[in-house]
């Protein structure tokens, strides 16, 4: 096995495994292949060879595939009638809908001349995949694999980034480091947010640019207690979204430095 993920940034990795291989029983020599090919440089899980004697099958599996980036999905004329798969099917797909970003599921096609449309699961008929049609098949797709997982390798290194930012960024607001710019860690914590809170400023300052004009011309005077309460009422609603965006930001800010959100 090879040695535990790590990222930059002093971040602890959301992920135990780079693929979760999804198998029928009598698709275990094409699973084996693929775990030959894929571990080493990349780490695989397979049933047949990471599950320990004493193990308990349900809740190992469940906790692999969900500590894993890629879920690798064997697909063949077996598949349908593979109980454990299909379950582990429905549990890929509902990962990368939450967050694609954070799982993917890519179905591998054996002897996709022999699949017909209703043995393909569903959820899987729109993914992209792989076709093998025999050995000569899979080191090719083993490489495109390989370059997926770069793809989310780089996703999870972002995301690592962002929450070592916020990390520092929250003993800067709440006061307990001193040396620290203020004003930076604002600006860290609502990066996210900084569009819309750019576009409310914008538009308190032209409200209230506008009032000060309505108030100093006299040809408005007739209208003058409409408008202070128009543009009174706009200010506040303008000033109450400001508070509600740096709330969340906040609450978010909590979130992501204990990397329970994915800030790529």
């Amino acid at each position: 096995m090879t040695d535990e993920p790590t990222i930059r940034g002093g971040i602890e990795p959301a992920y135990q495994w780079d693929f979760f291989l999804a198998h029928a029983g009598d698709d275990l020599d094409v699973a084996r292949n693929l775990k030959q090919k894929l571990d080493p440089p990349a780490r695989a899980f397979l049933d047949d060879a990471n599950v320990r004697l004493g193990d308990d099958w349900d809740e190992t599996l469940s906790e692999a595939q969900r500590s894993a980036l890629i879920s690798v999905i064997i697909v063949s004329p077996n598949t349908t009638k593979a109980h454990y798969e299909r379950e582990e099917i429905a549990t890929a797909i509902q990962m990368a809908r939450q967050d694609p970003d954070t799982h993917r599921v890519i179905p591998v096609f054996v002897g996709a001349r022999q699949l017909a449309p209703a043995q393909i699961p569903y959820g899987l008929r729109l993914k992209h995949g792989l076709s093998v049609a025999g050995p000569g098949d899979f080191p090719m797709a083993c490489e495109r694999l390989l370059e997926t997982l770069r793809m989310m390798k780089h996703y999870e290194e972002k995301k690592a980034e962002v929450v070592t930012e916020y990390r520092q960024a929250i003993p800067r607001i709440t006061g307990d480091d001193k040396s620290a710019s203020l004003l930076g860690a604002l600006g860290a914590v609502t990066q996210f947010a900084r569009p819309f809170l750019l576009t409310l400023c914008a538009l308190f300052v032209l409200v209230a640019a506008l009032l000060i004009v309505c108030l100093s011309l006299p040809y408005f005077a007739d209208v003058r207690p409409l408008i202070v309460t128009f543009s009174g009422a706009l200010l506040t609603l303008i000033v109450g979204g400001v508070i509600l965006v740096l709330s969340q930001s906040f609450k978010m800010a909590g979130q992501i430095g204990q990397g329970r959100i994915n800030g790529g």
